[in-house]
């Protein structure tokens, strides 16, 4: 599992560097790494006042679950509007060629 975790995060920073406009990929990858401490923070965190309030587990995932179906919606939103547009942008140039 650590393995698949470890190859997940390369192709995060990958994609940064794919998908950011090239002045602004040092930005963006500071985000990204900040996300990914809080990422590595929170959760056991949140986890820990749930059991604590709760004396059960069940809580602390169904959120954990729900946060990351959350993000999955958000960058499938935005990364098929992303590509639409650069599609809409290529068609523009190639009209704008002729």
């Amino acid at each position: 599992m650590a393995a698949a975790l470890g190859l997940g995060n390369g192709a995060i920073f990958a994609l940064v560097g794919k998908r950011v406009p090239a002045s602004q990929v040092g930005s963006v990858t500071g985000v990204v790494g900040a996300a990914g401490g809080l990422g590595g923070f929170l959760p056991p965190v949140v986890m820990g006042l749930v059991y604590q309030a709760t004396g059960d587990y069940a809580i602390g995932l169904m959120l954990l679950s729900d946060v990351a179906l959350a993000g999955l919606v958000f960058a499938a939103w935005r990364l098929r509007r992303t590509s639409a547009d650069r599609a809409a942008d290529a068609v523009e140039a190639s009209r704008a060629a002729r």
